[in-house]
């Protein structure tokens, strides 16, 4: 394993060639290394929910017509390479799926509200609309909620808030939907007070 340190500078090209060789989650911002810290068991079992049941969905298609995946690099730009929570891709666009990254914009976003949440909402809403990416949603565990934005021209429009009794539909994913109350009362939001 590689030792390296939050903080240093660093190009797409060393990012890349890093990010097989150290643990953690690590994120190139502005050209600058820096680690993430490890989700909560809440939002890590959220994030995991919600692809698994993106990609189950297909199981009844004769052919996929998407994944989704969590912990995958997107490389936006020569200088910014975040790890979002979930990322989804259209199967014709498959091919930008290289090793641990991204190399191009996916269809959706997903990032899972943390302690910073600034980070999600500001910082990274403004380079996920630069770089174009279609859909942009935001998982907030604190409030049972998922917001769901849409490129318009270089900035998002809030398209949904979907809560509890609200049903997830996106046209970016033909025929899947999903209730949110299974997602916020799956069974691992159900462990004993304490242990999430």
């Amino acid at each position: 394993m590689t030792t390296i340190q939050h903080g240093t500078q660093m190009t797409l090209a060393e990012y890349r060639a890093l990010n097989e060789t150290v643990d953690g989650v690590w994120e190139l911002v502005d050209g600058v290394l820096e680690q993430m810290p490890p989700p909560t068991f809440d939002h890590q079992n959220l994030i995991d929910f919600l692809v698994s049941m993106i990609n189950l969905f297909q199981l009844g298609l004769p052919t996929p017509i998407g994944w989704a995946v969590s912990g995958i690099g997107v490389a936006l730009d020569e200088r910014r390479a975040p790890t979002p929570d979930m990322v989804y891709l259209r199967a014709e666009r498959a091919h930008l799926i290289q090793g641990s990254f991204v190399e191009g914009i996916p269809d959706i976003v997903l990032e899972a509200l943390s302690s910073d949440r600034g980070r999600d909402l500001v910082m990274k809403r403004q380079w996920y609309a630069e770089a174009g990416v279609p859909e942009y949603w935001i998982l907030d565990p604190a409030n049972d909620s998922l917001t769901i934005l849409n490129l318009s021209g270089t900035e998002y429009a809030t398209t949904a808030f979907l809560q509890r009794g609200d049903t997830l539909t996106t046209l970016s994913i033909p025929g899947f939907s999903l209730s949110l109350e299974s997602l916020f009362n799956n069974p691992g939001r159900r462990l004993p007070q304490g242990r999430q």
